[in-house]
């Protein structure tokens, strides 16, 4: 090989160490980039989660509110007419 071509192929071996160095880095730094992002996403998606749950709850509770209501009108009514039943049977 003449000393051209060996000169030519250290160059290139050259720009190729230096490429790679300078890709590792800017993996490295999207690499830290995506944890802090993944990171917010995380506390956003927990708050999210939060805030439904309590909606969740809140709606629970005045369905069962409701419920109990109800419950206690069938009940009243039973007892209404248990105490006219009791009036026939007399």
């Amino acid at each position: 090989m003449d000393a051209e071509t060996v000169d030519a192929i250290d160059r290139l071996s050259d720009r190729i160490d230096r490429l790679e160095v300078s890709l590792r880095g800017e993996m490295a730094q999207m690499q830290d980039g995506l944890r802090g992002e993944m990171s917010r996403m995380g506390d956003d998606l927990r708050a999210e989660f939060r805030t439904g749950l309590s909606e969740n709850r809140r709606h629970a509770d005045v369905l069962f509110e409701s419920l109990r209501d109800d419950i206690r009108l069938v009940a009243e009514g039973v007892a209404h007419l248990a105490v006219k039943i009791d009036r026939l049977q007399r």
